[in-house]
């Protein structure tokens, strides 16, 4: 099956034959036996409501999200780069900015070059403008997964902060930041290249062959969930930190024991709570954002390890929630733009600078 059947029978799921053949085919394929008779199952979620919910979500809210976050992220790089990278936590930031970008890129491209408006536009270079789906789906794995690590390092960087405040400026440098990063996208590039070069023809974004789902497994479903384990963890530290009865005496450690001025102490406590409140507000959305993909990957991995998405009853309904997960990933990375002026003075301040035109409120 060629992509524009693919995209043609994406968009025509309301017909309810339609569903059953498609359905019959990928387990024809799967099992390596011709089916000649299709299964006339009706699927849970029927296939003219899902048709609908495809308009709502993928057409409609997806696009206008993936659209702003597209411009939210170069706004936020444009400012952090203006603001230099004096730190690891600016780093992360600006690499984050940067991942988010190209996953928003990646879903805005992918949901146009399958939109039934879009059907039968072409490339210069004569190929089906639906062949960009292949490379967006490339791309959006890619940039998602590198910035659920990018969120891990920004937590757990904070963590290290707060347990050991005497030794995190020499563990955590800015060398290392960049390595950690830059070794993460290697990781996520080896195994898409070995999703495909691997596997072989046809390279499209389907993972019905078995060695493409173990690629995809170790390269996209283990590293988010671990790291929304991580982050989870993490952000259960800030909140006890920001709550506990002990939150003064460990923001003195932060502080140091050579501070012997009180109001310069305090100044520098105020600072550590918010950066410790701008960590986990980030945290915080990453975790709503990413929940629903990683109920979706426990449940369908370690609960019903059966069910596929061509699944003829629940198939409809796992189309539905992944439609679901990508448009609140895509929110995660369209949002920290606010998370950013509204927690960050120094983020604040040059961006009314550079897009204002003042300096900064008195």
């Amino acid at each position: 099956m060629n992509i524009n059947e693919t995209t043609s029978r994406y968009w025509n799921l309301d017909n309810e034959s339609v569903w059953n053949s498609f359905v019959t085919e990928i387990e024809s394929n799967q099992s390596g036996v011709a089916t000649d008779t299709p299964q006339c199952i009706s699927p849970l979620v029927s296939s003219h409501i899902l048709r609908l919910l495809r308009l709502l979500i993928d057409l409609s809210l997806t696009n206008v999200v993936s659209l702003f976050g597209c411009c939210s992220n170069i706004v936020n790089i444009v400012v952090y780069l203006n603001m230099g990278l004096a730190d690891t936590t600016t780093i992360n930031i600006l690499a984050l900015s940067a991942l988010d970008l190209l996953a928003c890129g990646a879903t805005l491209i992918c949901v146009i070059s399958i939109s039934p408006f879009t059907a039968g536009w072409t490339l210069p270079s004569g190929a089906p403008l639906s062949e960009l789906a292949f490379v967006a789906f490339i791309v959006y794995y890619l940039s998602v997964t590198c910035s659920a690590w990018v969120t891990t390092l920004l937590s757990v960087e904070r963590c290290l902060c707060i347990a050991v405040p005497l030794k995190v400026k020499t563990m955590v440098t800015a060398k290392r930041t960049i390595l950690l990063i830059a070794a993460m996208v290697v990781y996520q590039l080896v195994f898409l290249c070995l999703m495909y070069i691997h596997t072989g023809p046809p390279y499209t974004p389907s993972t019905s062959s078995m060695d493409r789902k173990v690629y995809l497994f170790y390269s996209y479903s283990i590293p988010s969930t671990l790291c929304f384990a991580v982050i989870f963890t993490s952000t259960i530290f800030l909140v006890y930190t920001l709550k506990s009865h002990r939150n003064e005496a460990m923001l003195k450690a932060v502080i140091g024991p050579s501070s012997t001025n009180t109001a310069v102490a305090n100044r520098t406590a105020k600072k550590e709570r918010k950066a410790i409140r701008f960590v986990f507000v980030i945290c915080s959305l990453f975790l709503v954002c990413f929940a629903p993909n990683t109920i979706t990957f426990l449940v369908t991995v370690l609960i019903v390890p059966e069910l596929e998405l061509y699944d003829a009853y629940l198939g409809s309904l796992l189309n539905l929630i992944f439609m679901l997960c990508t448009l609140f990933q895509t929110v995660s990375s369209s949002v920290n733009i606010f998370v950013y002026y509204s927690l960050n003075s120094n983020f604040r301040a040059v961006f009314k600078r550079f897009f204002c035109g003042r300096k900064s409120d008195p």
